[in-house]
């Protein structure tokens, strides 16, 4: 029997249609991205703006709904992946805290 990689997570990743709002650690220049899914521990999503691992940030995911409360957390840049297509990033993230 072959185990899919999905599988072996600890939480469920949902498919996500949300804005993603960014800045580094120490900065207040904002940037922003397209979210692609979202677990407990953590987020994927597209950018312009090229990060790196490793790199700590401040994140807001806004949801599409206005009536779901926003989610702002620290994060940690766990991987960044240039796609060539279309010159963007995309981005996996580690929720660290929720603040």
């Amino acid at each position: 029997m072959t185990i899919n990689y999905d599988e072996k997570r600890t939480f469920y990743r949902m498919s996500v249609d949300c804005h993603i709002e960014f800045y580094e650690e120490g900065s207040s220049e904002k940037y922003k991205g397209d979210g692609k899914n979202l677990s407990a521990t953590g987020v994927k999503f597209i950018t312009d703006h090229e990060l790196t691992e490793g790199q700590a940030l401040n994140v807001t995911v806004h949801p599409v709904i206005q009536t779901v409360t926003p989610l702002t957390a620290k994060a940690k840049v766990m991987r960044v992946v240039k796609d060539e297509d279309n010159n963007k990033y995309i981005v996996g993230l580690s929720l660290e805290q929720v603040i």
